[in-house]
C-alpha cells in the first residue's frame, strides 16, 4: 500500500473497494486470477494515481482531477431493450448496419447482443464468465509488463468485457459493434476490459462505443487489448459521447503481426474529463500502421490523447494525425512518442497534430517526440494551432454566405479532413453527421 500520507480521497476509495470487493470479482476463487489481481494492486498501490510529476501525465493530473472514488456500478436489474440502446447512440450511430455485443455498467449483455452473423467466423464471450477458468491464450493477454497505473487499477477492479476471436481467413463484412453503455441510476464505477484475437489472413472492421443514457455521473476505466495476425486487414474505430459528468480513462494496447494492415480511428465529444491512451506495438516486419483521432471539446471539457508507437522490427510504417476543435474553456492534449528500436531499419514514422481554437479560453498543448536507435530510417513530425482563418471568412462572407454558417462551413472542412481517414462509408457519415450537430448547438 502507498503511504498513509500521500493518499486521496480517491485512492483511498479504490482501496476500500478493492479490500471488501475482491471476493465478488470474477475469478474470485482462481488462484491464477487472484494472483494477477494481487500483483496489479500492488503495482497500483505503490504509486497511487498519476499526476503532473510523471511526464506522460503533466497535462492530466489525475491525482487532483480525481476527487472521488464511485462505487462500482451493479448489474442492471430493470430491463433495457433496442430502443434504449438506440436512445443512447443517437440516430446517426444507431442506423449503422452491424454485429452488435452490448456491454451495460460493465457486464456483458448476450440478451441485447446480435451475434447470429459470426457464429462460424468468429467466437464471442462474456470476460467475467471466460475468468473463471481461463485459458493460456488469455492468461497470455491478460498479463501485462507496461507499467502503468490506470491499467493496473483496470486489472485489479475489472468486472467484465468481451471476448472476441475471430478465426484465419475470416471476412466479415458488417463492422462488429461493441457498445459499452452507462445506465446505472446512481454514480458510479465501470472497470471493463476488451480481449481481441484476429486471426492470420482475417479482414474487419471494429467499432467500439462509449455512451451514456441518462446524465448520472460516471468513472469509466476501460481497456481493449487487440492482437492481429499476419496478413490481417483491421479498420479499428472508437466513438466516445458520454454524459459531461463522466470521467473517460481507456487503454487501447494492439499488437500486430507481419504484413498487415491497421487503420485505426477515434472520434471524442463526451466527458468532462477524457484520457485515451493509445499503444501500437510492430510484433512483424512489412506492416502499416495509420492512427487518426478528431476531438471536438467546449465548456471545460479535458481531453487528453497519448499514443506510444513502437517500431520493434524493420520496415514498418506508422502514421498519426490529430485533429482538435476547442471552444470556450476546453483544454487539448496530443502526446505522441514514435519509438524506433536498434535494428528496425527501414522504418517510417510521421505524426502531424493541428488544433482549432475557437475562443481566447481554449487551450491546445501539443508534445510530440521521435526517440530513435537506427540510422536508415525516415520519420518526422508537426504541429500546427491557430483560429479561424479570417481571409477564408472574408472570402465566402463576399460570396453572400452569412458569417455563422461560413464559420460552420469552415471548421467542417477541417474536422471533415481527418474523417476521410475513415475507410467504413456508414461511420464516417454518421461521424459527419454528429459532428455538423455539435457545431449547430453552438448557436442554440
Amino acid at each position: 500500500m502507498i503511504p498513509e500520507i500521500l493518499k486521496t480521497r480517491a485512492e483511498q476509495g479504490f482501496a476500500d473497494q478493492f479490500i471488501a470487493g475482491k471476493a465478488g470479482l470474477p475469478g474470485a476463487g482462481n488462484a491464477w486470477v487472484e494472483g494477477l489481481r494481487d500483483a496489479a494492486w500492488k503495482t497500483y498501490a505503490a504509486t497511487g494515481l498519476p499526476h503532473r510529476r510523471i511526464e506522460e501525465w503533466k497535462y492530466t493530473d489525475l491525482r487532483t482531477l480525481l476527487r472521488d472514488a464511485y462505487p462500482p456500478a451493479p448489474a442492471l436489474a430493470e430491463a433495457l431493450n433496442g430502443d434504449d440502446i438506440a436512445q443512447a447512440l443517437g440516430k446517426d450511430m444507431a442506423g449503422i448496419d452491424c454485429h452488435l455485443l452490448v456491454v451495460v455498467d460493465g457486464h456483458f449483455r448476450a440478451g441485447l447482443s446480435d451475434v447470429s452473423g459470426l457464429a462460424d467466423r468468429a467466437k464471442v464471450h462474456s470476460l467475467g464468465d471466460a475468468l473463471g477458468d481461463p485459458e493460456d491464450w488469455l492468461k497470455s493477454a491478460l498479463e501485462q509488463t507496461r507499467s502503468d497505473t490506470v491499467l493496473a487499477l483496470n486489472t485489479a477492479l475489472m468486472t467484465g468485457g468481451v471476448v472476441l476471436r475471430i478465426e484465419e481467413d475470416a471476412s466479415i463484412g458488417k463492422p462488429v459493434h461493441i457498445v459499452h453503455l452507462f445506465a446505472a441510476k446512481d454514480a458510479a464505477s465501470i472497470t471493463t476490459r476488451n480481449i481481441i484475437v484476429i486471426g492470420a489472413g482475417a479482414e474487419v472492421t471494429l467499432l467500439e462505443s462509449y455512451v451514456s443514457l441518462g446524465s448520472t455521473p460516471a468513472q469509466r476505466n476501460s481497456v481493449t487489448d487487440l492482437r492481429a495476425g499476419d496478413g490481417s486487414r483491421v479498420q479499428h474505430v472508437k466513438f466516445q459521447n458520454e454524459n459531461l459528468s463522466s470521467v473517460h480513462l481507456t487503454n487501447w494496447m494492439t499488437r500486430l503481426g507481419a504484413d498487415m494492415t491497421y487503420n485505426a480511428f477515434q472520434f471524442s465529444i463526451g466527458a468532462s474529463l477524457a484520457r485515451n491512451q493509445i499503444s501500437v506495438a510492430f510484433a512483424g516486419e512489412g506492416t502499416s500502421s495509420h492512427l487518426s483521432s478528431a476531438v471536438m471539446a467546449r465548456g471545460k471539457q479535458h481531453n487528453d490523447t497519448t499514443v506510444v508507437i513502437d517500431h520493434a522490427v524493420p520496415g514498418c510504417e506508422s502514421r498519426e494525425f490529430s485533429k482538435l476543435v476547442l471552444d470556450d474553456a476546453a483544454r487539448g492534449i496530443i502526446q505522441c512518442k514514435v519509438k524506433v528500436h536498434r535494428g528496425a531499419q527501414k522504418s517510417d514514422g510521421y505524426q502531424m497534430a493541428r488544433g482549432l481554437l475557437l475562443s481566447e479560453g481554449a487551450e491546445f498543448y501539443s508534445k510530440p517526440e521521435l526517440e530513435i536507435f537506427a540510422d536508415d530510417v525516415v520519420c518526422g513530425h508537426g504541429s500546427t494551432s491557430g483560429q479561424v482563418d479570417e481571409n477564408l471568412m472574408f472570402y465566402l462572407r463576399s460570396r453572400g454566405i452569412p458569417e455563422a454558417q461560413a464559420r460552420a462551413l469552415l471548421i467542417t472542412a477541417f474536422v471533415g479532413e481527418v474523417l476521410e481517414k475513415i475507410a467504413n462509408e456508414d461511420i464516417r457519415a454518421a461521424f459527419m453527421n454528429m459532428a455538423e450537430t455539435w457545431l449547430a448547438s453552438e448557436d442554440e
